[in-house]
């Protein structure tokens, strides 16, 4: 386990893996239960707004769990930096923005998909 401490890199890359393989898993689960590809990709249609409100509410519980626990304690384990961790945390206010921005960006495109565009 130290060895992927060291990693970071290596642990990102492990995590995207897993992600797709158990997006993957889940979509053939779905294909199968509905007899289809076709049928799975209609009844993802019929939820749409469904799966709009779940997205909407997992995004806000991950917000709270980052806001109430992941944020501090991220900032009270840089606060022994040489710095302070002042340049941690500007680092964690872009890291911030750009997944906020990114998230914006993917929901901005199932919307415009949605209406049509």
């Amino acid at each position: 386990m130290t060895f992927l401490k060291r990693h970071p890199l290596l642990m990102g890359l492990l995590g995207l893996v897993a992600s797709f393989v158990l997006a993957g898993i889940i979509s053939s689960i779905g294909v199968r239960l509905f007899g289809g590809f076709q049928a799975y990709r209609e009844a993802l249609d019929d939820y749409r707004p469904v799966m709009l409100l779940w997205r909407a509410l997992l995004y806000g519980a991950v917000a709270c769990f980052w806001i109430r626990y992941g944020r501090p304690r991220l900032l009270r384990s840089v606060a022994d930096d040489k710095d302070g961790g002042a340049q941690a945390r500007l680092l964690l206010r872009k890291l911030e923005r750009m997944v906020l921005i990114v998230l914006g960006l993917i929901e901005t495109y199932n919307l415009i998909t949605w209406w049509g565009g």
